[in-house]
């Protein structure tokens, strides 16, 4: 073991817990770091192999939602083949350095929309799904990323936390299952050599971490807000984004270093100020230890979490429901005294 491997497992066990509490964030939080030491033809086939995993795992974990969340996540699944097919001849094509402007610089901006909380949900979900589904085979193909513009379209939805984890599974199962598909064919009959010995020696480094870090994740999860902690993960990836792309820049000769300390610690500032605000400015943000119930079901047109009456079962009266200055139910009032008696 190199100086290099360890601290892919360092990332990799930062990332697997990261991965474990919200449903998404290992690629997205290795990649940034890891194509630092290594090229990403020989870190993305490691990466997807052990994202199988992982992602089989978590749809597992949340199969009672599977069949609420299949046709919300079909429209993307449907229309990710072209993508991979695309990522993956730019993976075997493009210089390594252009790969990694790439992942950078489609990675800050979504960042950036996370973390200032930004949603418009889609009238039709269906095609956007539809549309969205290219982009992120391609994304994925060539980066390994594609947790969070998947993230911003799915949270934009109205889902429930279990229901968000759920579809998310499912979108990236079949990601991760078509792109190493694509790298073996690519390996097999073009010569790509993407799926190659060099490559399946750092999956040990990545798969250890996982094993560790999804049960610690998914414990931290029932302790901590999602609001939180989801702010915080989004926070810890625009850091990482900005230092890898200084990083880049700086090795492309783009620009000197006084400038490229500059604009880390401009991008960086950006961050932290946007990680600041929306922790404490937006709605409900503040609030450390989520103690509400567990996630139900939610129907497609009702918001985030609120529960769905199950059959046999009255719906739960609120106190919304009770139109302002209605008298309550109770016992008649008595009689009025007739004068005389």
């Amino acid at each position: 073991m190199n100086v290099s491997d360890l601290y892919l497992a360092l990332v990799a066990l930062f990332a697997a817990i990261i991965n474990g509490a919200i449903g998404y964030g290992f690629s997205s939080i290795v990649t940034p770091v890891g194509v630092l030491w290594f090229s990403n033809k020989l870190l993305n086939p490691a990466l997807v192999s052990v994202e199988l995993l992982v992602n089989v795992t978590l749809l597992y974990r949340e199969r009672a939602y599977i069949s609420a969340t299949t046709a919300r996540a079909m429209p993307v699944v449907k229309t990710l083949l072209p993508g991979v097919v695309l990522g993956t001849i730019g993976l075997t094509y493009l210089a390594v350095n252009e790969v990694k402007v790439a992942v950078y610089l489609v990675l800050l901006p979504v960042v950036f929309v996370q973390l200032l909380g930004l949603r418009r949900p889609f009238s039709n979900e269906g095609r956007g799904g539809a549309v969205l589904g290219p982009g992120v085979g391609f994304l994925y193909a060539l980066t390994t990323i594609s947790g969070p513009p998947l993230a911003v379209f799915f949270r934009n939805q109205g889902l429930s936390k279990n229901e968000f984890r759920c579809t998310m599974a499912q979108v990236r199962v079949a990601e991760s299952s078509l792109t190493l598909v694509t790298y073996l064919a690519f390996t097999e009959f073009l010569g790509a050599n993407l799926v190659a010995a060099p490559s399946l020696g750092l999956i040990p480094y990545l798969l250890i971490p996982v094993v560790i870090g999804v049960p610690v994740g998914t414990w931290l999860m029932s302790r901590v807000s999602r609001d939180v902690f989801t702010r915080f993960v989004m926070a810890m990836d625009g850091l990482v984004v900005t230092f890898g792309l200084t990083e880049v820049v700086l090795k492309l000769r783009w620009v000197g270093s006084v400038v490229g300390d500059l604009l880390f610690g401009t991008l960086a500032t950006a961050v932290v100020a946007l990680a600041a605000y929306s922790l404490y400015k937006l709605p409900g943000s503040r609030k450390l230890v989520d103690g509400s119930a567990p996630d139900t079901p939610s129907s497609p047109g009702s918001p985030a979490g609120d529960p769905v009456p199950r059959a046999g079962h009255p719906p739960v009266p609120t106190t919304s429901a009770i139109p302002a200055g209605a008298d309550f139910p109770g016992p008649p009032p008595p009689a009025p005294a007739r004068s005389g008696e």
